[in-house]
This record gives C-alpha cells, structure tokens and sequence, in this order.
C-alpha cells in the first residue's frame, strides 16, 4: 500500500511540474518545487504525517455528506506562513483558529506558531483525526508550543460555532452546499455573539457563496504563486 502510495506520489507531484512549466515558467515552477520539498522537510524535521495525499475512500467516515467532500491533501507550508504574517493586521485580539475539514493538522500546525490562542480542527474521518492527534501532540512536544490544540470529529454542518471561534480556514474542503451551510452557521453564531471574524478561503472555487451575502466583505485577495488566498471579514 506504501508503495503504491508513493508511486501515485511521485505521478502526481511529476504532472503538477509539468503543468507549472507549461502554465507558469520557470520561476514559478522552481518555487512551486522548493515549496513542495520543503513540506517534506517540515515532516522530517518534527517528525509528522502530513505530506501524504489520501483518498476518501481509504477512510471511515459515517457522515452523509461523505459524498460531498474531497480527498486530503495538504496546504504548502510556505504560503501558509506568508498568508499569516500578512493577516496579522485584521485578527482580532485572542483569536480562536478554526480549520474546517483539517484533514492531519497541518494548519493548526502553522497557526500554532502564530499566536492564536487556541486551535481547533473539524474533519469527519476518523483515521485523520486520529492522525491530526498525533500530529499536533508530536508537534508540541519537539517545538515547545503549548497552544491548545483541539481536534473534533464531526461533520461541518452539524457542527455549533462557538461564541469565542472567530478565525476560519477552508481549503475548499467540500461542495457548494456544505459549504452555504457552514457559512450561515458562523452568521448564525453573530447574532448571540457580534464579534468581528475573519474567514480564509484557500483556493477559492465557490465564491459566489460569499458574493450572494451580505454579512462579508473581500478584505483582500492573496496569490502565493499560484497558491490562492482569499479573506472574508464580517460587515461591521
């Protein structure tokens, strides 16, 4: 199974070069490998699982909704960074980070070393949230970070926004209709508690979701070479 995990790898990481010489250039290509490389890297150097793509198929997964999401895979370590510096002027004070579908944790990873101060992951599979665990315990225990790290096994739709979450990350991480439905319950979550939020849209493919409201604004897009970010806030 390893093997074959790691032949379908390598073919995937192969046309994605291909695609970036053909599409992009040179440049951008080299940047897209240094960022691949330096994922594995990460994994290595903590000694992590999320660098692994993994299909839905693999995994135990109750929720109706299986259907409607999609396989995991990781965002780039880079671009992550790149995006939270750059947010840092419109989080708000003690922020709660919320990934939804976080698949092994990589996010909460990244977010852990910027200040938050909490994060938490919502994924639907079993075995990832169990490596999503793992990942965020080995993570403190060779950084030092202690920022609470909270892993829930449920599906987004059901799941109850919190009054104190107030940061969102969604790497296009299921259909248009979950996603409507996560976006009204964090609207739902202002009325017993106005707070200003952010909401990060990475590779963004079902926006219109967010242009039919109008309880967000675009604060800004960001494009990381090809990595797409862009962040919602809430019309104060």
């Amino acid at each position: 199974m390893e093997s074959q995990r790691s032949k379908i790898s390598f073919h995937n990481i192969f046309h994605r070069i291909k695609y970036a010489l053909r599409n992009e250039g040179l440049r951008v290509t080299l940047l897209k490998i240094y960022t691949l490389l330096n994922d594995r890297l990460f994994d290595i150097r903590y000694g992590l699982d999320t660098c692994n793509l993994t299909e839905l198929e693999e995994l135990t997964i109750t929720s109706e909704n299986k259907d409607r999401g999609v396989s995991y895979q990781p965002s780039r370590v880079i671009p992550l960074k790149k995006l939270f510096s750059e947010i840092r002027p419109y989080m708000p004070a003690d922020s709660v980070f919320v990934d939804f579908g976080c698949g092994k944790g990589r996010v909460l990873l990244i977010a852990k070393t910027f200040g938050f101060s909490e994060v938490r992951g919502i994924e639907f599979a079993s075995e990832l949230c169990e490596i999503a665990r793992k990942n965020c315990s080995v993570f403190e225990t060779n950084t030092g970070l202690n920022t609470p790290c909270r892993i829930i096994e449920a599906d987004v739709t059901t799941y109850s926004i919190n009054p104190d979450e107030n940061v969102f990350f969604l790497f296009n991480p299921f259909d248009e209709e979950v996603l409507q439905k996560v976006i009204s319950g964090i609207s739902n979550s202002l009325k017993f508690r106005h707070r200003k939020v952010l909401i990060i849209y990475h590779f963004p493919k079902f926006i219109n979701v967010f242009d039919r409201s109008m309880e967000y604004e675009r604060l800004q897009d960001f494009d990381f070479w090809g990595y797409k970010f862009t962040v919602y806030s809430n019309i104060a």
